[in-house]
């Protein structure tokens, strides 16, 4: 081991010490110990003996040379010198302070390029308008909700996604986005905290919930208070759009309940399993209600839980049922026309605003059938009595009531049809179910 020396004292006492502390033998151990050369010379307290070489002496590795310029490296301590010539990985002070100034000098021009950007989107933005009679209906009970959740900040000022925990149990973030992506809010980024937005290769990212948003100038010049007053007075049209909406809400209102019992059990899910979930959910709700599908997910999360302790099986294989089990079950529940409890919705697991506004205008909750939402939002947009439902359903329906007055059977067949109505099933569903029951 060599190690050249660059002196910065002429104190004789102190280049002693500097070369006692770095002299080494043949075979590249070092002749004393750092504990007996603490006491020659008086340092201040709070002084290390290494620090205080360091301040006067440069020590250079003739093991370890730069590998760009080749130069010598320097070394801070006796623990950084190499006993055997290694190959260049480092670079030396001069070439690293040459690489640290690329590096700066290239960051701020990436700062400057994002703050360029930035102050060019919001420009943009602030000189585009919405005009808020034309946007959908499912928007607009989406605003409605957003509004009630954070009043005043959506009106007076910006707001964050952790603003909006109120507007529904889950997926708060993909709903703010649903809204950003109609143009019906804006990035901030004048109101963001620092590092919100950042370089990812040649993209701008940003994280999403350190984002503040503001609600997008209305076409006509109106306040933001303004805005909202008049989307309340809204004429529902699109039966599409307001069922889907109450689908998005529906499925975080299951799975916070499933992610509450899945914590409750530890089982952890993985992303594509919660998809998996989510997307048989989702297809369920268009016939059962949420208080139903809560049942389901109690029932399977417990059998998962119950998995787990039988020999051969530990909790993550037994999560890993989780989405099948749904689905079995609920496909056990169709086929065999099972009549799904329902759960009462539990104090810590509140509705949200969404869930508010929605039954405000359809009078449902998390007890109404998917079916029974369908034909509520069919008869609030208008479309219920159309001709071509009317003539699907008259014949059928004609014919059941006729066989019920000749067997005199009438209450017990409405009944049966509030029955299955409750059970999730539809109309035309349950009239065909019950007029083949006089069949048999």
């Amino acid at each position: 081991m060599a190690i050249k020396l660059q002196l910065l004292t002429e104190n004789p006492k102190e280049i002693e010490l500097i070369e006692r502390y770095w002299a080494v033998d043949e075979s590249g151990q070092y002749l004393e110990k750092v504990s007996a050369l603490a006491g020659i010379i008086e340092m201040a307290q709070g002084v290390t003996l290494t620090s205080f070489i360091r301040q006067r002496c440069n020590a250079f590795d003739e093991h370890q040379v730069c590998l760009k310029c080749a130069e010598l490296i320097e070394i801070k301590n006796r623990s950084e010198a190499k006993k055997v010539p290694q190959r260049p990985t480092k670079l030396c002070t001069v070439c690293q302070e040459d690489q640290d100034a690329i590096v700066l000098k290239a960051a701020k021009a990436k700062s400057a390029e994002l703050e360029r950007q930035l102050a060019e989107y919001t420009r943009k933005q602030s000189t585009r308008t919405v005009d808020y009679s034309e946007i959908p209906d499912n928007q607009v009970l989406l605003l409605l909700a957003l509004d009630r959740a954070i009043t005043p900040r959506l009106t007076n000022g910006g707001f964050t996604v952790g603003d909006c925990r109120g507007l529904a149990p889950r997926y708060v973030g993909d709903f703010v986005q649903q809204l950003r992506e109609a143009g019906l809010v804006f990035d901030d980024p004048g109101k963001a905290r620092p590092g919100t937005y950042y370089w990812e290769g040649d993209e701008i990212w940003r994280v999403r919930d350190q984002v503040v948003y503001r609600l997008a100038p209305d076409v006509a010049s109106r306040s933001a208070d303004e805005i909202i007053r008049s989307l309340v007075d809204r004429v529902y049209t699109d039966a599409d759009g307001i069922f889907n909406l109450w689908l998005d809400y529906s499925v975080a209102d299951v799975m916070r309940y499933l992610g509450s019992q899945c914590e409750l059990y530890h089982h952890d899910l993985s992303a594509a399993e919660l998809e998996e979930i989510k997307s048989t959910m989702r297809s369920a709700l268009e016939t059962y209600s949420v208080s139903q599908l809560w049942s389901v997910a109690w029932k399977v999360v417990r059998d998962a839980a119950s998995l787990a302790n039988r020999e051969y099986y530990n909790r993550p294989k037994a999560a890993a049922t989780i989405p099948g089990k749904i689905r079995r079950n609920l496909e056990k529940v169709q086929r065999e026309s099972i009549e799904l409890k329902a759960w009462s919705r539990p104090e810590q697991h509140p509705a949200g605003t969404l869930g508010m506004v929605l039954g405000e205008i359809l009078g449902v909750d998390e007890n109404t059938s998917g079916h029974m939402v369908s034909s509520l939002v069919t008869w609030l947009t208008g479309h219920a009595c159309s001709p071509s439902v009317e003539a699907e359903l008259g014949e059928p329906t004609r014919e059941l009531m006729t066989k019920a007055l000749a067997h005199d059977a009438s209450s017990s067949v409405m009944l049966r049809f509030a029955e299955l109505i409750r059970a999730g099933h539809g109309v035309r569903f349950a009239v065909k179910e019950i007029a083949g029951s006089f069949s048999t």
